[in-house]
């Protein structure tokens, strides 16, 4: 598919213009460059092709040569709802596709990858691989949340999913992870461009596109209580938030700040595209200034009727 790419200056405002640039033009990084791909919602699976298909996304992704990969959540098809031998067959399998991909990856949790949280849920509180045990232990030593540093840019990688008193999940940044937050963002100091990623979006339009401008939305569909610590994130150099969940490439820009949802690797779960969205992932190119490009871009796959 043609890819889509805009650039991105410091300082732009809502109502300021976005000027384009052409996939060509994104070849040649300037040296104080870097490029990194987000790619979200694998949901890896036995069934539909999944393995071949993140394999397929992954070949593309190795061609391209980034500095890194983030992933934005949904790992697995499903830890919410299913029992102990689905469960580890599904990180059986991600386990198998990730010695695929060759530049280093920093995963985000979403809420496929927490096991139980669902009142459907076959798997009890009491057993060990209840909660987010099995993700904090494989990718975020013993934590669900961290930050790193690469070309002049923070990266802050959030947990945005919370127990919900029905037993599901919603979308929540809980306080302790806040008070991590406040002390990482005091660190970095003003000036660092940030980019920050969130498996559930702080904000989204496509619901109400799609159902109407009054939709009420559930509560594991935006992060609750963004409204409490936006103020946090505005008093920083906070330049691209990147979520997943919602399987759609969708952009919000509001102040200086770009929200990216960023499509799904795995489609429709594995059966086709999203509103037009192909199966893919974004590739993102930053600069020093604080300034960015971006291109969502499909690696042509083919739904297994």
């Amino acid at each position: 598919m043609p890819s889509l790419s805009r650039r991105h200056f410091l300082g732009t405002a809502l109502a300021a213009p976005v000027i384009g640039a052409s996939a060509s033009s994104l070849a040649s990084p300037r040296p104080s460059s870097f490029e990194f791909v987000f790619l979200t919602d694998p949901h890896i699976q036995p069934e539909l092709g999944a393995v071949e298909g993140v394999k397929q996304c992954f070949a593309k992704v190795n061609e391209m040569k980034p500095a890194f990969v983030v992933t934005g959540g949904d790992l697995i098809m499903d830890a919410l709802a299913v029992g102990e031998a689905r469960l580890h067959r599904q990180w059986e399998l991600w386990d198998e596709v990730m010695k695929t991909l060759q530049p280093t990856a920093y995963h985000t949790i979403g809420n496929h990858d927490v096991c139980g949280w669902s009142p459907k849920s076959v798997l009890k509180n009491d057993h060990a691989d209840y909660g987010k045990k099995l993700f904090a232990d494989r990718y975020g030593t013993g934590r669900t949340y961290r930050s790193f540093d690469h070309g002049g840019w923070h990266f802050i990688l959030l947990d945005s999913i919370a127990l919900g008193e029905d037993g599901g999940y919603k979308g929540w940044i809980d306080d302790a992870q806040l008070a991590w937050l406040q002390g990482d963002l005091e660190k970095v100091g003003r000036q660092t461009p940030i980019t920050l990623v969130t498996h559930i979006p702080f904000y989204s339009v496509w619901h109400q596109v799609i159902q109407g401008p009054q939709i009420t939305l559930g509560l594991g569909a935006l992060v609750g209580n963004v409204r409490e610590f936006r103020k946090l994130l505005a008093a920083y150099n906070l330049r691209l938030v990147l979520s997943g969940h919602g399987h759609i490439s969708e952009r919000i820009q509001f102040d200086q700040v770009t929200y990216l949802q960023g499509g799904a690797v795995s489609g429709m779960w594995w059966k086709g595209p999203v509103h037009g969205n192909p199966e893919g992932f974004v590739h993102i190119t930053c600069h020093q200034d604080g300034s960015f490009e971006d291109r969502y871009i499909g690696y042509d796959w083919a739904p297994r009727r």
